[in-house]
């Protein structure tokens, strides 16, 4: 029982000094398909980039299977401060195959 206090304590310490250490910052992808259009596919793959992050790069593919045809959105995010955002709009953007 007398550790116990001291254990909150000592977790309560590690927390607070977590909580200050500056965040690694990541970039990754995000994809989103879409039977409506490459904007819409754009649209919710940007809704799933987590706030405060840049898109950096979006990409749209065009794919077709047996339910007809739809569009895939690849968009890359990155929380660097010097991260560049794309500036480029969705349909002008790169194909990827």
């Amino acid at each position: 029982m007398i550790f116990r206090p001291i254990l909150l304590a000592m977790a309560a310490a590690t927390a607070s000094a977590a909580a200050f250490a500056p965040a690694a910052a990541r970039a990754d992808w995000v994809n989103y398909s879409s039977r409506v259009s490459e904007v819409d596919a754009c649209n919710q793959a940007q809704y799933l980039v987590p706030q405060g992050a840049t898109v950096t790069t979006m990409k749209v593919r065009q794919f077709t299977d047996k339910q007809g045809y739809g569009f895939t959105c690849k968009v890359k995010w990155s929380q660097s401060p010097k991260a560049q955002p794309t500036r480029m709009p969705i349909l002008f953007g790169p194909v990827w195959s």
